[in-house]
């Protein structure tokens, strides 16, 4: 199953279901020749489109590029609500340290 937008080629390698966390587990290889590794904005709304839910409910796990190759492996999850994203998926960055800092 290949997925072609601006450039980019997707694979979907493995996707596993996970009732109790209400979410999908996804893996996949994304090729991107020319360009560079897109960001994790273009990447969940590139997963929202495929699997026809909204970008809100899409969380990026890691990325995982090796040098000069036009290659990333990624691990998305796609939530079923966003109450339980939140939860299981805190913010990152400045503003959480800020947060736990209160």
């Amino acid at each position: 199953m290949l997925l072609k937008q601006d450039k980019m080629e997707m694979q979907k390698l493995k996707e596993t279901e996970m009732p109790l966390l209400a979410r999908k587990r996804i893996k996949f290889e994304l090729e991107h020749p020319g360009t560079s590794t897109p960001n994790k904005i273009n990447l969940k709304e590139t997963i929202a489109n495929k699997y026809k839910t909204k970008p809100e409910l899409v969380a990026i796990r890691h990325v995982y590029t090796r040098f000069g190759s036009q290659k990333a492996r990624v691990i998305a999850h796609i939530y079923d609500d966003e109450k339980v994203l939140k939860y299981l998926e805190p913010p990152k960055g400045k503003k959480s340290e800020a947060k736990k800092a209160a």
